[in-house]
């Protein structure tokens, strides 16, 4: 796959480093971002970082990404990048809950080339 401004990327996950990977991305590709926290979601679509990240500026400057927490908006992307949560438990075991949840998502809606 040959790389360019119609590429479209999905970022998994919009917090401390999901949305600064999608603002990056979102300078070269087709960007949307995903979470399913309908709450963070529509707060970035206002532009607004409860997280403090990225600031409203650049929020407004990125003009090309498309936040969404519907599974259906996801549907015809050439690329997703996953950055969900991973804690660790006290026995210094990841927590992979969040990051099975989103590939059995890509998993549900990903389609072979």
């Amino acid at each position: 796959m040959k790389l360019n401004k119609n590429t479209k990327i999905c970022i998994i996950g919009l917090g401390y480093v999901g949305l600064p990977l999608a603002i990056a991305f979102e300078k070269h590709f087709n960007v949307v971002g995903y979470d399913i926290n309908s709450v963070r979601v529509d707060s970035l679509k206002k532009n607004i970082d409860i997280t403090v990240e990225v600031t409203k500026s650049a929020l407004k400057r990125a003009r090309s990404i498309r936040f969404t927490s519907d599974k259906g908006d996801i549907g015809k992307i050439d690329i997703f990048i996953v950055t969900v949560p991973t804690p660790i438990f006290k026995s210094k075991i990841p927590d992979l809950r969040l990051l099975k949840k989103s590939c059995t998502t890509i998993g549900q809606i990903i389609k072979k080339i």
